[in-house]
């Protein structure tokens, strides 16, 4: 058996149903759904017996998956900037254009195991796992479990929003100071905070913005849809933007560029930042080249 298929639940764990918490355990469990039906096949043992998959974990116990939903990934041969990295978690830079997973190859999680290898924890994971995502067309920092623990524990602090972000767009328009947006995506409740760093002269929109944006909540296209509802979408947006700041050429101008969380397996907390891709500076120098042409300066 692989080494994801035992896992024995550490202490001080919250009230959590068995399909959920082997979801978040096992590497080869994609979803609660499919974790769910692991349980009722009989494939998930809680201490050697059979289990209902809405039993309750308790701290001791010993969760064994009888057989693996699937294979290990084949291996993408690109090698990813790594931020951090120790036995228990890495975080990485996600290249814009690159999906975190999927059924395709060309996937960050299947370049994981090329960047990173395994782990020397006891309970390693078979292969590096992301525990949040990022949009194909974002790129940035990334959070990967590397062992079956604090795969566990990442979850839940990410599910209890004890992770804090900082991502970083350059928007077409002008926003000031700082605020809140509180405005439901797809009906669930979504909270961005932002505030401007940077004006910058543009002929296209008048102004864009260098901004900063932490978001409570981690709904699809959160961060691009709560600009877009400020009047300032991000540039390069091919979705919720405006006609001529698409920039097809250039992407999206929108990074994850801070992170700052409780180690999962109570080492040092930990602060990673990284700056600013090079293509935000060069294009405001652009623009503010083209507005003093245009205006004699």
């Amino acid at each position: 058996m692989s080494r994801e298929d035992t896992h024995v639940v550490p202490g001080e764990v919250e009230r959590i149903r068995l399909d959920r918490y082997a979801h978040r355990a096992f590497g080869a469990l994609a979803s609660v759904k499919q974790a769910h039906k692991a349980a009722r096949r009989g494939d998930l043992r809680l201490n050697g017996q059979p289990c209902e998959p809405s039993r309750f974990v308790q701290a001791g116990d010993r969760i064994d998956l009888l057989r693996i939903g699937r294979p290990p990934p084949r291996p993408y041969e690109l090698r990813l900037d790594v931020v951090h990295a120790d036995d228990a978690l890495a975080v990485v830079i996600k290249p814009p254009g690159l999906p975190v997973s999927g059924n395709q190859h060309r996937t960050v999680e299947n370049a994981l195991h090329f960047t990173l290898g395994e782990s020397a924890a006891d309970d390693a994971l078979e292969w590096p796992r992301p525990v949040h995502r990022l949009d194909r067309r974002t790129g940035g920092l990334l959070v990967v479990a590397r062992s079956a623990a604090a795969r566990v524990e990442l979850g839940r602090m990410f599910e209890e929003r004890r992770v804090n972000k900082r991502y970083r767009a350059l928007a077409g328009g002008r926003l000031e100071g700082e605020g809140t947006v509180d405005e439901p995506v797809e009906g669930r409740s979504a909270v961005t905070r932002y505030r401007a760093v940077e004006h910058t002269r543009c002929l296209r929109s008048g102004w864009l913005t260098t901004v900063d944006l932490h978001p409570s909540t981690g709904r699809t296209h959160q961060l691009r849809r709560h600009l877009a509802h400020l009047g300032a979408p991000v540039l390069g947006d091919d979705l919720y933007g405006i006609e001529g700041q698409i920039l097809r050429r250039s992407g999206l101008f929108l990074w994850a560029l801070g992170l700052r969380l409780p180690h999962p397996l109570g080492g040092d907390p930990l602060e990673l930042s990284i700056p600013e891709p090079a293509k935000f500076g060069t294009h405001r120098a652009r623009e503010i080249r083209r507005w003093e042409r245009w205006n004699g300066a």
